[in-house]
């Protein structure tokens, strides 16, 4: 009955799971596949992830779902669909455990991290360093060092378009640090460079020197003749600056005009073209300084125009959120409907299976206060047969105690015969059952070393036989046989396979008493008028 119970919860837990070991080995298997495309650059689509999110979503752990939900935010995000792409980042971060230490932190860390800069390019600077911050603090608890500190770094950007260029200095300089600390002096080089323009916007001439050459010596973006790598040419401005503001005109010149030169966007253009007009006007050379001016008003209006176009397309992104958002309403709501019949059939098999555990439960319970109060009998009813052995001894003083005790007898030798028929074993197995038993042990260890049984011992060996031969017993204790005590206990103990030399040390009694109790019964019950205890030990085997 206990193996039944085990066996019903544990179909319950397995249909809970709906699904096997091998399904979710394929499916994580291909989550990871698109990971591997999401980390090399390479396309993919949402429809490509929506599977593994509703798989997920029911069999996979929060790890899992957050990897999913992270993942199919990635693919709006290629696809150009920023606030698709936040809303999914959202459902990732809220998937994630971050109680349980089996937590991914490195991944939750870049999911903020993506969101934001999805804030920073929507000009919410305010909730991009909220988010900057979330990604610090769980690459840190993730052990990744490298990303808690490019985060921290990260935290500029939002300073420095809300103005506030002392914390944007204080943050460079204190992560510049810690990246030297941790082994990454080209990382603390580059984010010195990062700070040169403001440093020199307030003056401060000789730290910007200083984080200058760091930055030329130690980022690695320069080649051995003292160019900056493709895309970077806004530096020739800074550095231009610099001797601008040192009234070192002709390396001022030198390197706007470079900027000019290799710089071909419309960044470089307009603000090359704006330091050499400064450069020409602190000349006094107006109609050089005009000539760049115009240029740079040119430049900047393309730039107004560029910025604009990106306006728009970040507007009309907010308007395709709207319509996704609808579409994400109307599949969630179908996805509760599902899952809340799910539900209500789950609901259903476990009231079953509970209530099948009740029953079993009480089943057992009944059987065990009927086995109690079968041992209870058995206890009972060698107490009994015990003192009606001894009152046959007086019997013409107790005749009436005597039969008040053989009617209780009979009582109890019919409530434990009832369980007896259920319990009837074969020959071979009830020998087998009483040769396992404690007390049994006890009486051969006994035997061995030749040393008397116990009152107690004699009780335990009588209720064993009780138990285990009924007809063996129901024989002795026939009224019209009137055995007695020493009568009973010989015959018990050469059922049980001893000798009769043994007997008369087990019982304490001398071995021609034991030969004449045996000869006695050898006639009072089998009518035999000759024989000793061998005669009455192959007699006593014929019955269980």
């Amino acid at each position: 009955m206990k193996r039944l119970v085990v066996y019903l919860f544990g179909l319950l837990f397995v249909l809970m799971g709906c699904t096997t070991a091998g399904e979710r080995a394929r499916m994580r298997s291909g989550l990871d596949s698109i990971n591997v495309l999401n980390r090399t650059d390479q396309p993919f689509t949402v429809q490509d992830v929506e599977p593994f999110v509703q798989f997920f979503d029911e069999h996979g752990t929060p790890n899992d779902q957050m990897l999913a939900h992270y993942l199919l935010g990635r693919a709006y995000y290629e696809h150009g669909e920023a606030p698709m792409a936040l809303q999914c980042y959202h459902e990732a971060t809220e998937r994630a455990d971050t109680t349980d230490k089996d937590c991914d932190y490195k991944q939750l860390s870049r999911i903020y991290g993506q969101m934001a800069d999805i804030f920073y390019h929507q000009g919410l600077y305010r909730q991009e360093q909220v988010y900057d911050k979330l990604a610090e603090k769980f690459a840190w608890k993730g052990k990744d060092t490298l990303a808690a500190l490019i985060n921290m770094e990260e935290q500029c950007f939002a300073f420095k378009r809300l103005g506030q260029i002392d914390s944007v200095i204080y943050i460079i300089e204190k992560v510049a640090n810690l990246y030297k600390k941790y082994g990454y002096p080209s990382d603390a080089a580059i984010a010195l460079g990062t700070i040169v323009r403001d440093l020199v916007e307030k003056g401060e001439d000789s730290k910007a020197r200083i984080y200058m050459d760091r930055y030329e010596s130690k980022s690695g973006f320069f080649d051995e003749e003292g160019n900056i790598q493709e895309g970077r040419e806004i530096y020739y401005n800074v550095k231009g600056k610099l001797y601008l503001t040192r009234n070192m005109l002709d390396s001022a010149e030198y390197w706007f005009r470079k900027e000019l030169q290799d710089g071909r966007d419309l960044n470089n253009q307009n603000a090359g073209a704006y330091g050499l007009a400064m450069v020409y006007e602190q000349r006094h050379q107006p109609d050089s300084a005009a000539k760049y001016y115009r240029y740079a008003y040119a430049m900047n209006d393309s730039m107004y125009a560029q910025q604009a176009t990106a306006t728009i397309e970040r507007i009309q992104a907010m308007y395709d959120y709207s319509r996704h958002q609808e579409i994400a309403n109307q599949e969630r709501e179908k996805a509760l409907q599902e899952a809340y019949k799910k539900r209500i059939i789950l609901g259903i098999f476990v009231l079953f299976v509970l209530i099948t555990a009740v029953i079993i439960y009480l089943m057992i319970s009944e059987k065990r206060k009927q086995k109690l109060r079968y041992i209870q009998n058995l206890a009972s009813l060698e107490k009994a047969q015990s003192e009606i052995m001894q009152l046959r001894e007086h019997s013409n003083d107790y005749q009436e105690l005597i039969t008040e005790k053989e009617c209780e007898i009979e009582h109890l030798k019919s409530e434990i015969e009832n369980r007896q028929q259920k319990m009837r074993q074969d020959h071979a197995t009830t020998t087998q059952q009483i040769q396992d038993s404690e007390i049994y042990k006890e009486l051969k260890e006994r035997e061995r070393l030749c040393k008397a049984l116990t009152k107690e011992q004699i009780r335990k060996i009588r209720i064993m036989v009780i138990e285990n031969l009924p007809d063996f017993n129901g024989i002795l204790l026939e009224n019209k046989y009137m055995l007695r005590e020493h009568d009973f206990n010989v015959c018990m103990l050469l059922r049980l396979g001893i000798k009769s030399k043994e007997i008369s040390v087990l019982l304490k009694i001398s071995q021609p008493r034991v030969s004449q109790i045996c000869t006695k019964v050898l006639g009072t019950i089998f009518n035999e008028n000759k024989g000793g205890a061998k005669e009455l030990s192959e007699e006593l085997h014929k019955y269980y």
